[in-house]
């Protein structure tokens, strides 16, 4: 089940990284896959049993659709905290939003800061930014975005999910 769960946040973190959206067709398969898992099994990939995991879905969904509905959050961000849930159960999600929205902070402070020009106050930092920009892979990169540019919240998410399953085993 490990293998599955990171697969999807893995999945979830490229695809926010490079596109600034969260494929529907990959949210809907690990949500088909949770339910034929949970009905042949009786517990859900993410090991939970179906009322846990309902309610983490619910519970998820209620957080996440006002802040999408006031346009500071993302439809995939809202599925995928959902989807979170759903998989993990309640008991996770303070953990999972915590961690993200630290992750999403600090994304925002150093996008703020290089809108400012103080990125290049660092030693060495114009010249990474410089060579990053002008990169064609980058190029292409924000070309495929199609001028999207919020901050990849759910990517942030993945990497929470990831870090508290390692934490969680380990």
């Amino acid at each position: 089940m490990t293998i599955l769960l990171l697969s999807l946040y893995i999945g979830v973190l490229v695809y926010d990284l490079l596109f600034r959206r969260v494929p529907n067709r990959l949210l809907l398969f690990f949500l088909v896959l949770h339910l034929a898992w949970l009905a042949v099994t009786g517990h859900g990939i993410g090991g939970i049993d179906g009322w846990q995991s309902l309610i983490g879905g619910t519970v998820g969904l209620a957080l996440f659709i006002p802040l999408y509905a006031l346009r500071a959050m993302g439809a995939g961000d809202a599925k995928f905290f959902a989807l979170l849930g759903l998989l993990l159960g309640p008991q996770y999600l303070i953990p999972l939003w915590l961690i993200g929205s630290l992750l999403a902070g600090v994304h925002a402070v150093a996008i703020y800061l290089s809108r400012q020009g103080m990125m290049y106050l660092l030693p060495g930092m114009s010249w990474a930014i410089e060579k990053i920009t002008d990169n064609a892979l980058y190029q292409r990169m924000c070309h495929a975005r199609q001028g999207r540019q919020g901050i990849p919240y759910a990517a942030y998410l993945a990497i929470a999910a990831a870090l508290t399953m390692l934490y969680k085993q380990g």
